[in-house]
């Protein structure tokens, strides 16, 4: 998680995040945002690792920001309310991936919290990267199913015929499958 983004209403509440963050090396890149319309713009113009809402904010209570930055990408959010607030808060936003903790902010609790969202975070980065993985994947085998559909419409081949032709033909140019299937295509479809 090195790009990190705290949103507090006070300056003080802003240095207190961006110094312990610091100090406990959570992450070398700290925005700092003082209202929710601010932080929408940091939100919007790049993808950050975790974002903590020191609520409430100016102009917003900062629930719906939290919920909005967790819903982004593989962000974690970390919303701190008052302690009266806390359970009504919590019912709403946990199920969406918020974490919750209450003011006045114990410092083992941040570091507690912080521990755990760096966890959920690399598993949800992990996650991503496997989702990306698999959706090539998936891509690959469309492209050497339309590449095989072709050579069987094109060159009266079957389709374990189309088959063997692409993984040979990958084989001998020393090419993926899918990059074969792409030179298939191109040269039927042309």
């Amino acid at each position: 998680m090195e790009s990190i983004l705290v949103i507090s209403g006070t300056e003080k509440g802003r240095e207190y995040f961006r110094d312990f963050i610091l100090a406990c090396r959570y992450g070398s890149d700290v925005a700092l945002a003082a209202d929710a319309a601010s932080a929408l713009a940091f939100l919007g113009a790049r993808e950050y690792g975790l974002c903590i809402v020191n609520a409430p904010l100016p102009d917003a209570s900062g629930i719906e920001l939290a919920l909005s930055a967790a819903k982004q990408g593989c962000c974690q959010s970390l919303l701190v309310v008052s302690e009266d607030l806390a359970e009504k808060v919590r019912t709403r936003v946990e199920p969406h991936g918020v974490f919750v903790i209450t003011k006045p902010v114990k410092r083992a609790v941040l570091w507690s919290s912080l521990k755990n969202i760096a966890v959920v975070h690399n598993r949800m980065t992990a996650m991503k990267e496997q989702n990306e993985d698999l959706k090539q994947k998936l891509e690959d085998v469309k492209l050497v199913n339309r590449a095989k559909s072709i050579l069987i419409t094109n060159l009266k081949m079957s389709e374990p015929q189309a088959h063997r032709f692409i993984e040979k033909q990958a084989m001998e140019r020393r090419v993926t499958r899918a990059e074969m299937a792409r030179r298939v295509i191109n040269t039927y479809e042309e």
